[in-house]
């Protein structure tokens, strides 16, 4: 399935396949997204899969908010889907502690 971005109620909703062929366009259409919006939440739920470069590219924008003093979150940790990626990544977005990055 093709990757599609949705907002909904104030959520990203993020569907279809998160792969190292499309996630830097993902993560700068979200430093776009977070230059705008101080606060951001980010659905993975309804991902069909996702591989470990579109978990590193996840967590560069993590720095990337932390760094703008921006707040940026992620739901769908449930997503079996996507599980592997997290544990082949060695990081894992859900994760609250993994949250506090220098800036």
């Amino acid at each position: 399935m093709a990757l599609s971005i949705k907002e909904i109620n104030g959520i990203f909703e993020v569907r279809g396949n998160l792969s190292s062929s499309n996630s830097f366009q993902v993560r700068k259409y979200f430093e776009i997204m977070l230059q705008m919006k101080k606060n951001i939440k980010i659905s993975l739920a309804e991902l069909d899969s996702m591989d470990i470069g579109s978990v590193l590219e996840l967590r560069t924008l993590l720095v990337f908010a932390a760094k703008a003093g921006h707040s940026l979150s992620f739901t769908g940790e449930s997503n079996k889907k996507i599980k592997g990626a997290f544990v082949g990544a060695g990081f894992d977005l859900f994760d609250r502690t993994d949250y506090r990055l220098t800036a």
